[in-house]
Parts: structure tokens; sequence; C-alpha cells
């Protein structure tokens, strides 16, 4: 777990500066300079495009990290490896492309009453889909080299740091409205070259269209987890995005504008998540190749127990200062109401945090076709409840979806793994945590309001991470922990 806790832990910083820079953005430049209705189909463009992306890529890049070990032996293999993965990922794109032109007409007919503007961006959106596949293929490419960091820097940090750029273009004059959606996806592209040219210096990315190096069997094998894997990963990204495009559909733009704004605060809670995973799935990955089960089980609850302390933690911060948040925003009378959004969104993102790597662990053994089953179930129903609870409940509605919809999926893959593996996640750490969690809200609550907002922000916050951070290291309920701030002490002693 040395190489997990210390990847992860620079994934993390990254991309806990990726999101000042994105609430920065999103919470203040956006709203400030942009009505809701443009902030909603911004947001609705990059929603659909991203929800396209595993429909055009058909499970490419879980294939990378599930076969890359096979290859990664021979820097030939791995060339030719390299370049059929991008092959496929175009004809891919070829396909969707068609098929979206034969039913442009029904897909865009359903945001007509409400977001008609997003329809005169539909081909627009297109051409974000294809940077987007092409980056999310080189970013697996990336992580199974385990080369991690400047991926995420450019995913996280570079491409809003781009985003505030064009905002403030726009808002000096120098972009009309039309130039800065367009220089939105331009930033998309930057970062796409970017992350081609960080490869090849680094000797990683040498195409090579030798494909006679590549084991027929093999690939075979490949190609067909890749179609399993396409459904299970559009049906997972369903689930993530189609609730914000259905309530610019039924609701309209500015509602999805402060769906999506809510929804972005509580995300600050997954961070942890997608960093650990990042690392953590190629680790599963080989050693599934060499079918070492107890690196599997270790694996499966250390990362739980670590996600669930920091997504805790996180999940008590942002609730106790939601009120600053929104006080501090541009518009708060309009953003406030996603106030609940915000609050459910971030308890479903914590109980998936709570299950840990499930789907990984399902989707690297030979039991994948159970979660792609699974999600696409899982998929469906997370339509039907935001068709439901979208126009009785508006956009906490879609919030009630998205979360009972990842409640239930991680129980369900909880299940399955502990009668199938014979392996589960819990113990009686998690309770501490519940408890210790239990602790650092009645000191917020001890805290009363203070008169400035940033001041109130930090004495609050301050003082919840001080209860939790110490009773975290008292109750040793993550051994990991306290070796690095025993490191950290010697370290800081030696100076």
């Amino acid at each position: 777990m040395g190489l997990v806790i210390r990847q992860s832990l620079a994934t993390s910083v990254i991309s806990y500066v990726g999101v000042i820079i994105g609430y920065v953005n999103l919470l203040y430049l956006y709203p400030r300079f942009l009505s809701p209705d443009q902030v909603g189909l911004l947001r609705t463009i990059q929603d659909a495009a991203i929800l396209f992306t595993p429909f055009a890529q058909f499970g490419i890049s879980q294939s990378i990290i599930r076969y890359f070990p096979v290859f990664s032996k021979d820097k030939n293999q791995s060339g030719s490896f390299i370049s059929l993965m991008l092959l496929l990922t175009l004809a891919g794109f070829a396909v969707f492309f068609l098929a979206f032109a034969i039913f442009r007409e029904a897909i865009t007919s359903y945001f007509e009453s409400n977001a008609k503007e997003f329809v005169s961006y539909a081909t627009l959106t297109l051409w974000l889909t294809l940077i987007l596949l092409l980056t999310s293929v080189l970013e697996a490419y990336s992580r199974s080299l385990l080369r991690t960091v400047i991926p995420n820097v450019l995913r996280e940090v570079v491409i809003r740091l781009l985003f505030a750029l064009m905002i403030l273009a726009y808002f000096l004059g120098y972009l009309n409205f039309d130039q800065f959606i367009l220089s939105t996806v331009g930033s998309y592209l930057v970062c796409l070259a970017l992350l081609v040219l960080y490869l090849w210096r680094t000797g990683d990315f040498r195409p090579r269209l030798n494909f006679g190096s590549l084991k027929s069997e093999t690939t075979s094998a490949m190609v067909r987890f890749s179609l399993f894997g396409f459904a299970g990963t559009a049906a997972m990204i369903v689930i993530g995005k189609m609730d914000s495009l259905m309530v610019s559909g039924l609701m309209g733009l500015a509602a999805n504008a402060v769906y999506t704004t809510a929804f972005y605060v509580a995300t600050v809670i997954e961070i942890p998540k997608r960093a650990l995973s990042q690392i953590t799935m190629p680790l599963i990955s080989r050693a599934f190749e060499k079918n070492d089960f107890a690196e599997i089980r270790t694996l499966y609850r250390k990362t739980a127990i670590t996600q669930f302390i920091i997504g805790s933690l996180l999940l008590l911060g942002v609730w106790a200062n939601l009120n600053n948040l929104f006080d501090l925003m541009p518009r708060s009378e309009i953003y406030s109401a996603g106030r609940w959004v915000v609050i459910i969104i971030g308890i479903g993102k914590l109980t998936d945090m709570l299950f840990g790597p499930s789907s990984e662990i399902i989707i690297l053994s030979k039991y994948y076709t159970f979660n792609i089953l699974l999600i696409v179930l899982l998929a469906v129903m997370t339509v039907v409840l935001n068709n439901t609870l979208i126009p009785v409940y508006g956009i906490e509605g879609a919030a009630y979806g998205a979360a009972i919809s990842l409640g239930l999926f991680n129980v369900i893959k909880f299940i399955f793994i502990w009668v199938k593996l014979g392996i589960q996640p819990f113990s009686s750490s998690f309770i501490k945590v519940i408890l210790i969690g239990g602790v650092a809200w009645f000191v917020h609550w001890l805290i009363p309001p203070l008169e400035w907002t940033i001041v109130d922000i930090i004495v609050r916050s301050a003082a919840i991470a001080l209860a939790y951070g110490s009773l975290i290291l008292w109750t040793n309920v993550l051994p990991e922990a306290n070796e690095l701030v025993r490191k950290a002490l010697i370290l800081l002693r030696l100076r």
C-alpha cells in the first residue's frame, strides 16, 4: 500500500487544487459573469459529451488497464497495443457518429421544449465527445504505466485554469458567448495535445502498426472484454450524468445550472475515491494476473476504510459550511435552492466510498459480466427514478434518484463479492469512524455563527478537522496514517 498511499496523496493534492480552481469558476466566476441559462447550457454540453463518450469508446479504457500487464514486458508489443486501442477507439467513434446522425432528431427533440438552445450545439458536443474519448484512452494508458501525476494535473488543474481564462476573456469583451463556448472545447483539445506530448517525451507513446506481434487469442479476449465493458461503463456514466441532462430536458437550463453547481459542491467528497481508484485498479489487475487474492483482499479493505475516513471528514466540512458557501456566491438567492441537493448527493457519494473498490474488483475478475448486467439494470432504474422524481421534487428528485441508485448498486456488489470471492471490506473500524464523525459534528455545533463568513469557514473547518483528525490518529483506525504522521514528525525534528 506504500505506492498507493504516496501516489494517491499526490493525486489528491492535485485534485484539491483543481477543486479550489473549479470552485472559483463554478461558484464565483460563472454566476458572476454568466446568466443561469448560459451556465446551464455550458454544463449541458459538457455533461452530454461525457455521457456520449463511453458509448463511442466501447470499453477500450478498461481493456487497456485489464490487458496492459500482458503486453508491458515488450516495448514493441506495448507500442502496437496502444496503436490498436486508438484505432479501435476511432472505429467506435465512427459507429457512434453514424448512430447519432440517424437518431439525431429523436435525441435533440427531448430538449426542444425547455432547453432548445442546446440543440444548436449538438455538433459541437460531438467534437467534444471525440476529444474526451481520445483523452480517456490515453489517461487509461498512463494509469496502466502508473503515471498518474501529469495526466491529473492536466485534467484537474490545467483545464480549469483555461476555463477561468476563457470566462475572464468573455467578461472583458474579447470573446462573445459563442466564442466562449468554442474556447471551452478548445481547452480540452489543448490538454489532449499536452498529454500526447508528455507520453511521447517519456518514451511511453511510440505507436506501431505491427499488430503481428500481438497474440491473436489475447487480442480476441481483449475485444470481447471491451464489448462487455462498454455496456458497464456506458451505464455507469448514465447513472452519473443522465440526471443533469434530464433536469435540462424537464425543467430547463437555469434549473440545470443550479443542480450541476450543487452537484459539483458535493463531488469534493469523492475525490479521494477517484485518486485511490486510479492507483489501485492497475494493482488489482496485476494481483488477478498472479492470482494473488491475499493482495486483493488487502487492497479492498484498506482502500475502503481510507476512502470512508477522508470522505466522512469532507462531508462534515461541506455540510457544516454549506450556508457560508452559498452566501459567498453571486446570485446566491438563485443557487442556494440547491442546498439539499448538496447534502443528498454528498451522502450518496459517501455511501459509494464506503464500499471500496468493489466495481474494480468485479470488472477485473472472471465475473465481470455480472457487473455489466447490474450497471445496465441500475442505469435503467436511474432513468426511471429521475423521470418519476424530477416532476414531483424538482432538482432534489434528481439527487434522490442518483443517491438511491448508488446505494442499491453498492449493496448488491458487496453481497456478490462476499459470496463469490469470500472477501468483504468492513471491520469495527468503520463504526469507530462514524462515532468520531459524530463527535466532530458536535464540536461544530458548539461554535456560534461568526460575523465574518470567511473567518467562520476557517474556524469551523479547523475545529472539525482537529477533532476528527486527532481521534482518527488516537484510535489508530488507519495505521498507515499514523505511520505517515510519525515519519513527518521525524523529518521535522531532523530539520
